[in-house]
């Protein structure tokens, strides 16, 4: 018999700041999920961190108190127009890969669009060669909107970023 684990989400505070880098640095030196080609630091990410707010949250899961993965609702373009709008990045421990935690958090978001974030539109950008991105992202309602090829050099590689979005009903 499995035991059940009991994932829980919650905002992220300061002090999670390192284990959340750690958690994108392996997908940095996993090299299909994100634009940098070498880890980064807490330190070179503070404006990063700073951005998030209450209309704009990071959320962290957790497991027995353990952060096993990440949530983050930024801004989509520094335009007013655009305010309606959201782009959305997970990234999850590999240890915690495949239990769920993905569709956890979209399921998540998609409760607090409704109740209190009241976002139009949520868009991801996706790497071609990150499927199971892709999948998650389908699996949940999000569509496939479009492609940019070759339009990121990681690693004097071009890459093909692929843009899934998910329409919210207004109130």
């Amino acid at each position: 018999m499995t035991k059940q684990v009991t994932v829980k989400i919650r905002r992220a505070q300061p002090d999670d700041q390192q284990v959340i880098i750690d958690i994108f640095n392996e997908a940095v030196l996993a090299g299909i999920a994100t634009d940098e080609s070498k880890p980064v630091t807490v330190d070179q990410r503070q404006d990063w961190f700073a951005q998030f707010d209450e209309r704009h949250p990071l959320w962290v899961a957790t497991i027995d108190g353990t952060v096993v993965g990440w949530c983050a609702l930024e801004n989509f373009y520094p335009n007013h127009a655009y305010r309606d709008s959201a782009e959305i990045a997970i990234y999850i421990h590999k240890r915690a890969h495949r239990h769920g935690i993905g569709r956890l958090f979209l399921n998540y978001v998609g409760q607090q669009i409704k109740n209190h974030l009241h976002f139009k539109t949520v868009i991801a950008y996706i790497y071609e060669r990150n499927q199971p991105s892709q999948g998650l992202f389908s699996s949940c309602g999000y569509e496939k909107w479009g492609h940019m090829p070759n339009i990121s050099k990681v690693d004097g590689e071009y890459r093909e970023l692929k843009i899934y979005g998910k329409n919210f009903p207004t109130a």
